[in-house]
């Protein structure tokens, strides 16, 4: 997709990269050339990982680079690129830790075989589970997620007219799933979002969580982000103490909460300390920022 780590089910896997990867490994190839990765590199290096890990080993990223440097392979700068083109070509794949650190196996031995899909019905399957989850969304905000050419995607949103509908709002076309439900009449909860959510990366357009005007102060979205009904309100940052047993979280506003606003974060603040099994030592508000007030519909 694009050349970052997703999470995925096991089943799922091989259809998806066999869809999604030729198109990130052909982007590669100008950036192999200028460091010097051939062709026969990349042969070797996966000739190398094939015999280092077969029989459902599992090696540190630090071990494979041994065996590829016996092999005469260098790995200061390459290493990496080596690991991510054998990745993206279905070989293989992040295992278990050990000691702390990921280790990489054979996809093959690694992850059971899940369903075979292939051509427009993978298509078809990648379009509606990212308009199931995700929904609604543009064309745009669905071919940045996937990496697929925007010819594609259209392509893609002719092959589930019959799951999808449209909606016009100031202007722009939204899809979303035909039995989306009504979203709630109450508030939702305050949220605290891990940085690169969902919530905020899977689009192109990310103005229906923040106004454009302050996204470049928040990360573009990416960072860690305090959600107020549905609008980041701010980002936040965890800070563990060395004694004790605590967790204090420090946060950013974009502006001053109100009281109701101000409980719900604390509120939030609790659940991720069960859940990291902690116990929460209050928040810490830090400068707000100041963010124009929103303009237009919310979508999500």
């Amino acid at each position: 997709m694009r050349r970052t780590l997703h999470c995925m089910a096991a089943e799922d896997a091989r259809w998806m990269i066999r869809l999604l990867a030729a198109r990130g490994i052909d982007r590669m190839k100008p950036w192999h050339r200028k460091m010097g990765i051939t062709g026969d590199h990349l042969r070797r290096a996966g000739k190398v990982f094939e015999v280092a890990l077969a029989g459902d080993r599992q090696l540190t990223r630090t071990e494979l680079y041994a065996q590829l440097n016996v092999a005469g392979i260098r790995t200061k700068i390459h290493g990496m690129h080596l690991l991510t083109h054998w990745a993206q070509a279905g070989l293989i794949c992040i295992a278990a830790r050990r000691n702390n650190q990921s280790t990489f196996a054979l996809l093959e031995d690694w992850s059971p075989r899940g369903r075979d899909l292939s051509g427009d019905e993978a298509l078809a399957e990648l379009t509606r589970m990212y308009f199931q989850s995700h929904g609604p969304a543009t064309l745009k905000d669905f071919a940045w997620w996937s990496s697929l050419p925007m010819a594609q995607a259209k392509r893609a949103l002719q092959l589930t007219a019959d799951l999808l509908k449209s909606t016009t709002i100031d202007g722009v076309e939204y899809w979303l799933m035909r039995d989306t439900p009504a979203p709630p009449a109450s508030p939702w909860p305050i949220l605290l979002l891990p940085p690169f959510d969902e919530y905020t990366v899977a689009y192109a357009d990310r103005t229906a969580a923040a106004d454009a005007s302050v996204l470049s102060s928040i990360g573009h979205g990416l960072a860690p982000n305090i959600l107020v009904n549905g609008r980041i309100a701010g980002t936040w940052k965890r800070t563990l103490p060395p004694a004790g047993n605590a967790v204090v979280l420090s946060t950013t506003l974009l502006r001053i909460l109100n009281r109701k606003e101000q409980t719900g974060l604390a509120a939030a603040a609790e659940r991720y300390a069960e859940f990291i099994g902690r116990r929460s030592a209050g928040e810490r508000s830090g400068r707000t920022l100041r963010a124009p007030k929103r303009k237009g519909p919310r979508l999500r």
